[in-house]
């Protein structure tokens, strides 16, 4: 699109997908907000590491918990809950749509409600593959968990952009 300024002509781009994408991902990397990622599992892992490493882009300080793993999600994070695990940066959360009751409490705990204190000084990015939504209203996802991560919502696919 030109448009004139001061009798000069002027290029703006459009905002496209892909532009509004990395204004998201530049927004998640430099805020300590919880962030969810609904995108395949291919796409979304690496677009959480990005943002776990934020604007330092180390690893240093973050946790990967995975949520299919059942057993070791439930010890990561309630390791986590206990200040366990040394000073945390970033815990990373792959498929959480997969934790259990137990597990969601549990995340739920290191995740700082809006209106309290922040129960760790750590920021939760987790990561999922299906409408998440769509498990809350079917009730195998705990609603006040998914407000709390859905802070800032990346969308990575457009079929799972209804819903989540």
């Amino acid at each position: 699109m030109d448009v004139m300024k001061e009798d000069r002509r002027s290029r703006i781009e459009p905002f496209g997908p892909a532009r509004l994408h990395s204004l998201d991902m530049a927004v998640a990397r430099r805020t300590s907000l919880p962030v969810l990622i609904s995108a395949p599992a291919e796409f979304a892992l690496p677009m959480a590491i990005e943002i776990a490493g934020g604007p330092a882009g180390d690893g240093a300080g973050i946790v990967f918990v995975d949520g299919a793993a059942h057993r070791d999600a439930s010890w990561t994070l309630d390791r986590a809950a206990a200040a366990e695990l040394g000073p945390l940066r970033a815990i990373v959360v792959q498929d959480v749509d997969a934790l259990d009751r137990t597990q969601q409490s549990a995340l739920k705990a290191l995740v700082a409600d809006p209106a309290g204190p922040v129960a760790r000084p750590c920021r939760i990015i987790a990561t999922t593959s299906v409408p998440l939504f769509e498990r809350v209203t079917q009730g195998s996802f705990d609603s006040d968990l998914f407000y709390r991560l859905n802070r800032i919502h990346i969308k990575g696919d457009a079929h799972l952009s209804h819903g989540c």
